[in-house]
Protein backbone atom coordinates (compact mmCIF):
# COMPACT_ATOMS: atom_id res chain seq x y z
CA UNK A 1 0.00 0.00 0.00
CA UNK A 2 2.66 2.44 0.85
CA UNK A 3 4.57 1.92 -2.51
CA UNK A 4 1.35 2.32 -4.12
CA UNK A 5 0.98 5.45 -2.50
CA UNK A 6 4.43 6.75 -3.22
CA UNK A 7 3.60 6.08 -6.85
CA UNK A 8 0.61 7.90 -6.99
CA UNK A 9 2.43 11.19 -5.28
CA UNK A 10 5.38 11.03 -7.97
CA UNK A 11 3.06 10.32 -10.70
CA UNK A 12 0.69 13.17 -9.94
CA UNK A 13 4.23 15.53 -9.39
CA UNK A 14 4.95 14.52 -12.89
CA UNK A 15 1.54 15.84 -14.09
CA UNK A 16 0.82 18.44 -12.00
CA UNK A 17 4.07 19.72 -10.90
CA UNK A 18 2.83 23.36 -9.98
CA UNK A 19 -0.16 25.58 -9.01
CA UNK A 20 -0.59 28.52 -10.88
CA UNK A 21 -3.47 30.65 -12.09
CA UNK A 22 -3.92 32.85 -14.93
CA UNK A 23 -5.80 35.92 -14.93
CA UNK A 24 -6.77 38.24 -18.20
CA UNK A 25 -8.35 41.63 -17.43
CA UNK A 26 -9.28 43.90 -20.22
CA UNK A 27 -10.84 47.32 -19.84
CA UNK A 28 -13.07 47.76 -22.67
CA UNK A 29 -13.71 51.54 -23.38
CA UNK A 30 -16.98 50.48 -25.47
CA UNK A 31 -18.61 48.83 -22.95
CA UNK A 32 -17.05 50.82 -20.25
CA UNK A 33 -16.52 47.47 -18.55
CA UNK A 34 -13.17 45.60 -16.57
CA UNK A 35 -13.92 42.39 -17.65
CA UNK A 36 -11.75 39.38 -16.02
CA UNK A 37 -11.21 35.89 -16.79
CA UNK A 38 -9.01 33.69 -14.19
CA UNK A 39 -7.92 30.23 -15.30
CA UNK A 40 -7.73 28.00 -12.80
CA UNK A 41 -6.88 23.81 -12.77
CA UNK A 42 -10.04 22.05 -12.19
CA UNK A 43 -8.04 19.83 -8.92
CA UNK A 44 -6.16 22.79 -7.58
CA UNK A 45 -9.99 24.87 -7.73
CA UNK A 46 -11.73 21.78 -5.88
CA UNK A 47 -9.65 21.86 -3.47
CA UNK A 48 -10.08 24.93 -2.56
CA UNK A 49 -13.48 25.54 -2.60
CA UNK A 50 -13.63 22.29 -0.40
CA UNK A 51 -11.61 23.89 2.06
CA UNK A 52 -13.59 27.60 1.78
CA UNK A 53 -17.02 26.33 2.26
CA UNK A 54 -16.07 23.66 4.39
CA UNK A 55 -17.88 20.63 2.43
CA UNK A 56 -16.73 17.25 1.79
CA UNK A 57 -16.76 17.04 -1.67
CA UNK A 58 -17.15 19.32 -5.03
CA UNK A 59 -16.99 18.40 -8.34
CA UNK A 60 -15.59 20.91 -10.58
CA UNK A 61 -15.70 18.59 -13.63
CA UNK A 62 -19.06 17.48 -13.96
CA UNK A 63 -21.04 18.95 -11.47
CA UNK A 64 -24.70 17.98 -10.55
CA UNK A 65 -25.92 21.45 -10.45
CA UNK A 66 -23.74 24.11 -12.72
CA UNK A 67 -25.82 27.03 -10.64
CA UNK A 68 -24.61 25.48 -7.34
CA UNK A 69 -20.80 25.47 -8.52
CA UNK A 70 -21.00 28.53 -10.01
CA UNK A 71 -22.37 29.78 -6.63
CA UNK A 72 -19.65 28.86 -4.38
CA UNK A 73 -17.20 29.66 -7.17
CA UNK A 74 -18.56 33.07 -6.97
CA UNK A 75 -18.39 33.36 -3.78
CA UNK A 76 -14.61 32.19 -3.47
CA UNK A 77 -13.37 34.28 -5.67
CA UNK A 78 -14.97 37.49 -3.94
CA UNK A 79 -13.21 36.49 -0.98
CA UNK A 80 -9.45 35.89 -3.07
CA UNK A 81 -9.49 38.41 -5.25
CA UNK A 82 -9.70 43.02 -5.00
CA UNK A 83 -9.71 45.23 -7.21
CA UNK A 84 -8.89 48.93 -7.04
CA UNK A 85 -9.38 50.91 -10.27
CA UNK A 86 -8.03 54.70 -10.21
CA UNK A 87 -7.56 54.65 -5.96
CA UNK A 88 -11.26 53.80 -5.64
CA UNK A 89 -12.32 49.82 -3.91
CA UNK A 90 -14.59 47.92 -6.56
CA UNK A 91 -16.82 44.78 -6.38
CA UNK A 92 -17.37 42.30 -8.79
CA UNK A 93 -20.18 40.83 -10.61
CA UNK A 94 -19.24 37.30 -11.15
CA UNK A 95 -20.84 35.83 -14.62
CA UNK A 96 -20.21 32.13 -14.80
CA UNK A 97 -17.54 29.62 -15.91
CA UNK A 98 -16.46 27.08 -18.26
CA UNK A 99 -14.31 24.02 -18.64
CA UNK A 100 -11.67 24.33 -21.31
CA UNK A 101 -8.91 21.13 -20.84
CA UNK A 102 -7.73 20.45 -17.32
CA UNK A 103 -9.10 24.01 -16.04
CA UNK A 104 -11.83 26.02 -15.74
CA UNK A 105 -12.36 29.43 -16.89
CA UNK A 106 -14.42 31.62 -14.04
CA UNK A 107 -15.37 35.11 -15.80
CA UNK A 108 -16.60 38.63 -13.84
CA UNK A 109 -16.71 42.34 -14.36
CA UNK A 110 -16.91 45.67 -13.37
CA UNK A 111 -19.41 47.93 -15.23
CA UNK A 112 -18.90 51.79 -15.06
CA UNK A 113 -15.29 52.14 -15.67
CA UNK A 114 -14.82 54.60 -18.17
CA UNK A 115 -11.34 55.02 -18.11
CA UNK A 116 -8.01 53.07 -16.44
CA UNK A 117 -5.43 55.18 -15.00
CA UNK A 118 -4.28 52.68 -11.99
CA UNK A 119 -5.29 49.15 -11.18
CA UNK A 120 -4.33 47.83 -8.34
CA UNK A 121 -4.84 43.64 -8.06
CA UNK A 122 -4.60 41.59 -4.94
CA UNK A 123 -5.50 38.06 -5.65
CA UNK A 124 -4.89 35.50 -3.27
CA UNK A 125 -6.51 32.73 -4.85
CA UNK A 126 -5.54 28.91 -3.55
CA UNK A 127 -2.31 30.69 -1.49
CA UNK A 128 -4.35 28.92 1.29
CA UNK A 129 -4.01 25.63 -0.09
CA UNK A 130 -0.52 25.87 -1.95
CA UNK A 131 2.76 26.85 -0.64
CA UNK A 132 3.70 27.51 -4.31
CA UNK A 133 0.84 28.90 -5.77
CA UNK A 134 1.34 31.84 -7.96
CA UNK A 135 -1.23 33.62 -9.92
CA UNK A 136 -0.33 35.37 -13.28
CA UNK A 137 -2.15 38.93 -14.14
CA UNK A 138 -2.37 40.12 -17.28
CA UNK A 139 -4.22 43.44 -17.34
CA UNK A 140 -4.64 45.40 -20.70
CA UNK A 141 -6.21 49.37 -21.33
CA UNK A 142 -5.64 51.40 -24.00
CA UNK A 143 -4.30 48.63 -26.11
CA UNK A 144 -1.15 48.22 -23.16
CA UNK A 145 -0.66 44.76 -21.56
CA UNK A 146 1.23 44.30 -18.67
CA UNK A 147 1.20 41.65 -16.45
CA UNK A 148 2.61 40.32 -13.14
CA UNK A 149 3.49 37.54 -10.57
CA UNK A 150 1.80 37.50 -7.74
CA UNK A 151 2.72 34.54 -4.96
CA UNK A 152 3.05 34.71 -1.13
CA UNK A 153 5.57 37.20 -1.26
CA UNK A 154 3.97 39.45 -3.60
CA UNK A 155 -0.05 39.27 -2.89
CA UNK A 156 -1.13 42.38 -5.00
CA UNK A 157 0.17 44.85 -7.62
CA UNK A 158 -0.33 48.02 -8.71
CA UNK A 159 -0.65 48.57 -12.82
CA UNK A 160 -0.23 51.93 -13.98
CA UNK A 161 -1.81 52.94 -17.18
CA UNK A 162 -0.83 56.87 -16.85
CA UNK A 163 2.61 56.31 -17.73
Amino acid sequence: MKLLYTVFLALYAVIHPFHVSVTDIEHDVATQAVQVSQRIFIDDLEKGLKAFHQLERVDTYKPKDPVVLDSLIGDYLKAKVFIRINGKDYHFNYLGSEIEGDARWCYYEIEGIASVQQAEITNVTLMEQFEDQQNIVHFKSNDVIKSYKLDRDTKYYLFNFSE
